[in-house]
């Protein structure tokens, strides 16, 4: 007897020391068990990391899923690139860049050339009050043909060139061609010297324009690292949920075969009945917890279907995901200073802003210019033409007929002959008294670039805080895997040497289920821990719009105009 019980006492002390450790010990533990946890570096990490930077695993290929007739095993890689198919919103954002960049179009057209045609015949009679026509109704027939050209010049100038001509005939007795041609051509300039001179100033419409694609490429962007980062998100909450599962499997089939036991022991009365019914109770609680983490695959499950844009009643709607990328992570110091300017460099939302606040200078340098008065250059040059059916003409004892009697052809010959010629060159100045509304206009564009900067500013800060959150945070769920993963090793142990103390007599299944509840919230932290820097690096990643890059992801550059 006395022998028994020294041996009773013996696995005592050796069941108490396997959980009573030192600081020092728990510190080995600690870092021993964390590298036990460390792999090389895979080809998923690539982009964001060095090769030689630890690596943590949690999971492993899930080979039976790929036998599965019906499964969608899909990758994360898979889930980007369909995402980015088929998501309605991205399609949506990508039509308004391209009604941005049709807008550049009908910019340009400002200064396209006008050509004009215009072909008319016509008759007019009326009487002549003079006592001495012949006859006193006049009789005209008129035919014209004319073509111009007009355009404005990205100076600010307008011309306009116009070849015009005219047939007449008339029931005059005193016409000498009968019937008349007439030739001409005539080119006008108008060019502004103050208000509305300039290249930049004239063609603001289209670097605005261009300024505008810009900021709607840079918004297109947003969105699709707002969607990347959305289905990266939902793809880990899907497999921390599938995890949790196995984990909550796990703990059931604990609870079980410790009821097992607990019968068997009943049965051969060295426990009481009792015990009996603390085992089932807890089987029963732990049921449910399995059913809340059934429930929860089925939500992500949802959510990363409609994000993928997968029809619920579909064959893929109705099959069951499972994702077959590792949750392997790397754990790296990172330069907050060069995160920083990585993303003032590289934020579309704060490219969009500064490109925005280049077209209210551009609207500011506008309105300053339409202050001043118009002063304009105006010229014009014409060369004209005359011919027709030369007719003699008698008046009194005075007999004469027109020197230039011929066709049409001699019209245009003669025009061009630049003998018959008309010119003029003059300044043409205006200002409205007071001004009022091209000064009100200034001051309110100053007002709203001004406005703007402090707007910039403002997101300037927010970048910045955005990026000392994530950086920070993504420093604590490192801790937080390092002590997770301590945490589980220690319940381990925990439970191990309680299931020892159980099987001699020395505990309680009360306490056994205590450590195995232990162990499994333990199991489940660490898998969120995981997760959880998981989500911070997409955090991060969309912080500093380092997003696509990090996924080989390519938007189409735009069309050079």
């Amino acid at each position: 007897m006395l022998h028994l019980i020294k041996i009773i006492i013996l696995l005592l002390i050796l069941s108490t020391n396997a959980i009573i450790l030192s600081a020092e010990e728990i510190s080995e533990i600690s870092e021993q068990t964390f590298i036990d946890k460390i792999k090389e570096h895979g080809s998923s990490e690539k982009n964001e990391l060095k090769s030689s930077t630890p690596k943590v695993g949690l999971f492993t290929s899930i080979a039976s899923v790929k036998k599965h007739p019906g499964s969608l095993v899909l990758s994360l890689k898979d889930a980007i690139i369909r995402t980015l198919s088929n998501n309605i919103s991205i399609q949506v954002e990508s039509f308004n860049n391209m009604v941005k960049k049709e807008s550049v179009a009908e910019s340009l057209s400002e200064f396209d050339a006008t050509l004009g045609l215009e072909l008319s015949t016509g008759r007019k009679t009326q009487q002549l009050a003079s006592a001495f026509s012949s006859p006193n109704r006049m009789e005209n027939d008129n035919d014209n043909w004319d073509l111009s050209l007009s355009q404005k010049l990205i100076t600010g100038a307008n011309y306009q060139f116009d070849f015009t001509n005219n047939r007449n005939k008339t029931n005059s007795k005193t016409a000498g061609l009968n019937p008349s041609y007439r030739s001409e051509f005539q080119l006008s300039l108008t060019q502004p010297l103050l208000k509305n001179f300039g290249v930049d100033l004239n063609k603001r419409n289209v670097h605005i324009a261009n300024n505008k694609v810009d900021i709607s490429e840079n918004e297109f962007k947003t969105k699709v690292i707002a969607v990347v980062s959305e289905i990266e998100k939902t793809y880990w909450d899907f497999v921390f949920s599938l995890r949790d599962l196995e984990v909550k499997q796990i703990s059931l089939e604990r609870a079980k075969a410790l009821q097992r036991l607990v019968k068997s022991q009943v049965l051969v009365g060295t426990l009481a009945p009792i015990e009996t019914l603390q085992a089932e109770s807890e089987v029963a609680s732990r049921e449910e917890f399995l059913l809340t983490a059934q429930d929860a695959i089925e939500d992500n499950q949802d959510k990363l279907k409609n994000i993928l844009n997968i029809e619920f009643l579909s064959s893929e709607g109705l099959s069951p995901i499972y994702p077959s990328t590792p949750a392997n992570i790397i754990i790296e110091d990172i330069d907050i200073k060069e995160s920083m300017k990585m993303a003032l460099a590289n934020r579309p939302d704060y490219l969009g802003k500064k490109k925005d606040l280049e077209n209210k200078d551009i609207l500011v340098k506008y309105q300053e210019n339409q202050i001043y008065p118009s002063v304009d250059l105006v010229g014009s040059m014409g060369l004209n033409g005359l011919s027709g059916e030369a007719i003699t003409i008698t008046s009194g004892t005075f007999q004469g007929t027109s020197a230039y009697g011929g066709s049409y052809g001699n019209a245009l010959t003669d025009s061009l002959s630049t003998n018959y010629y008309d010119w003029e060159l003059g300044v043409k100045f205006s200002y409205p008294l007071g001004n009022r509304a091209a000064k009100s206009k200034l001051s309110t564009s100053r007002l709203e670039k001004a406005q703007l900067i402090l707007g910039i500013k403002e997101l300037e800060k927010k970048i910045i805080l955005d990026i000392r959150d994530s950086v920070r945070q993504l420093k604590t769920d490192s801790k937080r895997i390092k002590a997770a993963t301590v945490a589980k090793q220690l319940a381990e142990e925990a439970l191990k040497a309680e299931e020892t103390k159980f099987k001699v007599g020395l505990s309680t299944s009360f306490n056994v289920l205590k450590f195995q509840e232990d162990l499994a919230e333990a199991q489940s932290n660490e898998i969120k821990t995981i997760i959880d820097y998981k989500q911070s690096r997409i955090r991060f990643r969309s912080s500093t719009a380092s997003t696509l890059k990090y996924h080989d992801v390519t938007l189409s550059a735009k069309e050079s105009t």
